[in-house]
């Protein structure tokens, strides 16, 4: 089975950690079932928008000399090319990713984008409730699948210090403050709240641009997650986060709240406030969120590991090909 990955998220050498979890996806699938091969075309649109235009013709040119079973396409902006009136028919996988399909980012040109790609596409796999609704009025089927996450690098401390308000606590905001979705103002105030309402001390550990081990070995160290997204779809860094049962505390996006249903010491706010946060967080640190499985257990539970996701994605080749 020979499959055509079109991405513009994917591992570079200057961006070694940039859409990992597309690779990941892709490896996972390939170590588990041989018969599938990947031929990766990655849209620098990170680079330059023009890339997309590009795209166009330059995808159309690889499915006609590539002799494809199957377009996969990571992210809906990246699915461009199926509106060229000239593509021969093949059968086509979208997987979005939260902003292309969700106007809470603000990006409503690629929304607009992304629903005629859906109008061409034979499976859309989506991250949670929100985008299947979405998704599922377009497009003829809809899988729910969010990305696995590696249980072997995001993997728990032999032992935790014990959460207290005697001592500072390390608290990580999971993405780089200049992106406006991750809300990093509201992680600000949160901490700010956190002092004035409970008398915590909290230092913020900024997790952006380092190396995926270095993430792990922060997220094995530290006290708390906290996320303050505006918007998700099924975020990466907070299945991190439950494979090294690190506590989390989150605004309610994406599927944050199945993730986190019924998992100690973490939160799912309801109200994206900072006193709301700061109380969740002094509950978590106070152990008044004590439930029966830790993160890791849901992560399991929830067949989040890369093998169980890789089979899930497999099945929908074989059954869009039947």
């Amino acid at each position: 089975m020979k499959v055509l990955l079109v991405t513009n998220m994917y591992p570079t050498p200057s961006r070694p950690n940039y859409g990992i979890f597309v690779s990941e996806q892709a490896a996972a699938v390939t170590a588990a079932y041989p018969d599938v091969e990947y031929d990766v075309a990655y849209i620098p649109g990170v680079d330059s928008k023009l890339a997309y235009l590009k795209s166009i013709f330059q995808i159309k040119k690889r499915i006609d000399k590539g002799a494809y079973d199957l377009v996969h396409v990571h992210y809906g902006l990246s699915g461009l090319f199926l509106l060229n009136p000239f593509l021969k028919k093949i059968p086509v996988v979208v997987t979005l990713h939260g902003g292309d399909i969700q106007i809470e980012q603000g990006k409503n040109v690629q929304v607009a984008i992304t629903k005629k790609v859906l109008k061409r596409s034979g499976v859309a796999i989506t991250l949670n409730d929100n985008m299947d609704a979405i998704a599922g009025a377009i497009c003829p089927r809809i899988e729910k699948i969010p990305c696995s996450v590696d249980i072997d690098t995001f993997s728990p401390p032999a032992t935790r210090q014990a959460l207290s308000r005697e001592r500072c606590l390390s608290i990580i905001f999971p993405s780089s403050p200049e992106r406006t979705v991750k809300n990093y103002p509201l992680f600000q105030a949160t901490l700010e709240k956190l002092k004035e309402r409970h008398g915590i001390c909290a230092k913020e550990l900024i997790l952006w641009g380092i190396p995926r081990t270095e993430v792990a070995k922060h997220m094995r160290q530290a006290d708390i997650l906290l996320m303050t997204s505006i918007s998700e779809g099924s975020p990466q860094v907070v299945k991190e986060a439950m494979a090294c049962n690190l506590p989390v505390v989150s605004t309610d996006v994406g599927d944050v709240n199945i993730l986190l249903e019924g998992v100690s010491d973490s939160i799912c706010c309801r109200e994206n406030s900072p006193e709301a946060l700061a109380d969740s967080i002094a509950e978590v640190i106070d152990g008044k969120v004590s439930r029966r499985k830790s993160g890791r257990e849901r992560i399991l539970e929830l067949g989040l590991d890369n093998n169980s996701i890789a089979s899930r994605v497999y099945n929908v080749y074989n059954s869009i090909l039947q």
